[in-house]
């Protein structure tokens, strides 16, 4: 109940500045388990989607930097984050160490997700710095899909649909890592899309590939 309180509260706080429109929103409440992968134009733009859809438990995976920090850190276990722990830079030292690490936190996003929960997780790892969204080499995505849709594991995952998020409207804004403009009254659109079955079709591409597709749907305008 905490949560929902805290949701109601930051939501209605958001309604003060942001015109929040959402197009396909109704997805979230399909009754099916979701893999929500959303573009990341600000700061601001993670608790306004759990305040948004204050009634849809999403289960976000977040740096480990977050939770070091006194309010963040209490808004993601609150709202019952999974902690993305610090990887060394790459080294033939490491190396190792750091793929078992990541590979572990592919196995525990799968099982978030056979367990009946819902998962958002973000491509790209981190806030973008242009008006364009980057993914680069990045793995976890890419990764969760490949195991979602392995032909070995049809019936396990047939219950979970990939949702993609496109949030616009935030790139100048005061949360934003970009040349900021004040606006008194900021115009967001959240639109979901049920990609699935495109998701599906992408994993057969390498994953720089892969990742570009993604790209390509977050920067295409609306």
């Amino acid at each position: 109940m905490k949560r929902i309180q805290v949701a109601k509260i930051v939501r209605w706080l958001m309604h003060l500045h942001y015109d929040i429109r959402t197009e396909g929103g109704e997805l979230l409440r399909d009754g099916k388990v979701h893999l929500l992968l959303p573009n990341h134009p600000a700061y601001v733009e993670p608790p306004m989607l759990c305040a948004e859809f204050w009634d849809v438990i999403l289960r976000p995976m977040c740096d480990e930097a977050f939770f070091r920090k006194p309010v963040s850190g209490w808004a993601l276990r609150l709202a019952g984050a999974i902690m993305v722990p610090d990887l060394p830079a790459t080294s033939a030292d490491n190396r190792e160490a750091s793929a078992a690490k990541a590979r572990q936190l592919t196995s525990t996003a799968l099982q978030t997700l056979a367990n009946g929960e819902d998962l958002l997780i973000y491509p790209s790892g981190h806030i973008r710095f242009k008006p364009v969204e980057s993914i680069g080499n990045r793995r976890l995505a890419y990764e969760i899909c490949q195991g979602l849709f392995a032909p070995e594991n049809k019936d396990l995952y047939a219950h979970v649909r990939v949702i993609m998020l496109r949030t616009t409207g935030l790139d100048d804004s005061l949360t934003s890592k970009q040349p900021t403009h004040f606006k008194l009254r900021r115009h967001v659109t959240m639109h979901f899309e049920d990609m699935t079955d495109n998701l599906r079709k992408w994993i057969s591409l390498d994953r720089r590939a892969f990742n570009e597709q993604l790209e390509q749907w977050y920067n295409t305008p609306q």
